[in-house]
């Protein structure tokens, strides 16, 4: 087999599940966002499920089951044929951790501050309390009065989502800290205090775990022991903490590490040193989605540049930009010469991976019809409207997720495409 294909078929051996699965956030522990699929050309929508809750981590196929994690406290297991519950488990915090399935258990972190390992049928298996979980929050955050005290930042949308590997469950907390639990029993193995909080998910980097921070920071962690084997520091916004934090997992290919940063640049690292090999500029822009990563090019959303960016994976250079036109969130998917992407104002696509050229696009009933009128002519959101003097940010943002916003990364799934908005609508498309 081709080095790739047989990094994503070991991956899946490594989680317990199918090849035609995606049991974890970004498909495998690499955070590849990669599947073996011809190309994409047309889909069509074949079936629904309204969960009637905010949704804001990725879903997860393992088993015959989708996995989908809502901010109701709901973990919800649906029949993959007819998305029947099949059962759901409800925790006492809103969930945004995308589920890990791997060795005949449910792995996901609630913001109530505790992570939960489930069996397949739904039964705790065990609990482990963190010192808490939260939205990140400064005092002065985003230029707001001082005497306000600590402003949650609107867009914290994620949790950190939990990689298992050789029976150990590693995932980072609010509370600054990144563990190793024993995946069978939930004991701790150790714990690194990375001092900020961590919303980042982890990547597997050959026998070390690399996560982001709050403070910009990217460790590179030994598995077995936590120790920390490198750090790199990127553009640190104190002030405001406006450009602030890595909350993209990072993803790794071979002897590199890719990973996005609020600071407004996509980083490629020496996996080994943490050495920087190129940096990207995003032009001031957030890069919150996580890259997919093919045999040339990585691939990543950003934030009000509102594109989808492909850039060669050796030398960071710009194959191509595609314009979403709004804030591009959800972390993209590659399959064969279709990368797919989900944007905050609703809209799906799919890109070609040698031109950039769109080949199809979907809206939600929501943004076609918006009824609030937050979408100008163009399909672009109306900043002065929703963002305006006097309006409170979070505000805006509920706003902007009404319109059936695509906060949840898509997957592809045995050729299906399987997408959740953030008011908690569960789509599968099909190929025409």
């Amino acid at each position: 087999m081709k080095p790739l294909i047989t990094a994503l078929v070991l991956s899946c051996v490594a989680f317990g599940a199918r090849a035609e699965d995606w049991p974890t956030f970004m498909h495998d522990a690499a955070r590849s966002g990669r599947v073996e699929a011809a190309r994409i050309r047309d889909l069509k929508l074949s079936r629904t499920r309204a969960l009637h809750a905010p949704v804001s981590a990725s879903p997860v196929v393992a088993n015959g089951r989708l996995f989908v994690a809502a901010e109701n406290g709901n973990l919800y297991a649906l029949d993959m044929t007819t998305l029947k519950v099949a059962w759901l488990f409800h925790s006492e915090g809103a969930i945004a951790s995308t589920p890990a399935v791997a060795d005949g258990r449910v792995h996901f972190l609630s913001r109530d501050g505790v992570f939960y390992a489930l069996s397949l049928d739904g039964q705790l298996l065990w609990r482990f309390r963190t010192g808490g979980e939260h939205r990140f929050a400064a005092v002065g955050g985003y230029g707001l009065d001082a005497s306000l005290g600590p402003v949650p930042d609107p867009w914290d949308l994620y949790q950190s989502s939990p990689l298992v590997r050789d029976g150990v469950v590693y995932f980072g907390s609010s509370d600054g800290h990144v563990r190793a639990l024993d995946a069978a029993t939930g004991k701790l193995l150790w714990a690194h205090d990375a001092v900020d909080p961590i919303h980042s998910s982890p990547a597997w980097a050959d026998g070390k775990i690399v996560v982001g921070t709050w403070g910009t920071r990217l460790l590179a962690l030994d598995a077995k022991t936590g120790v920390e084997a490198w750090a790199f520091q990127g553009g640190a916004d104190h002030k405001m903490s406006v450009m602030l934090g890595i909350t993209a997992a990072p993803s790794v290919d071979g002897d590199t590490v890719y990973a996005g940063a609020r600071d407004g640049f996509v980083y490629a690292l020496n996996a080994g040193t943490g050495a920087v090999k190129w940096k990207y500029d995003a032009s001031g822009s957030w890069v919150l989605a996580t890259a997919a990563i093919d045999d040339r090019n990585i691939y990543f959303g950003t934030s009000d540049t509102g594109l989808l960016v492909a850039l060669d994976k050796h030398t960071g250079h710009e194959r191509f930009r595609s314009r979403t036109g709004v804030w591009t969130y959800a972390s993209p998917v590659v399959a064969g010469r279709s990368v797919i992407t989900g944007t905050m104002t609703g809209a799906l696509y799919t890109f070609d991976t040698e031109t950039g050229e769109t080949t199809w696009t979907w809206r939600t009933p929501e943004s076609r019809l918006d009824v609030d009128d937050i979408l100008d002519d163009a399909g672009k959101l109306r900043d002065a409207r929703l963002f305006g003097p006097g309006r409170q940010l979070q505000a805006g943002v509920e706003e902007v997720k009404a319109l059936g916003a695509f906060v949840a990364s898509p997957i592809l799934v045995d050729g299906r495409l399987i997408a959740v908005t953030a008011t908690g609508e569960v789509l599968v498309f099909e190929a025409r």
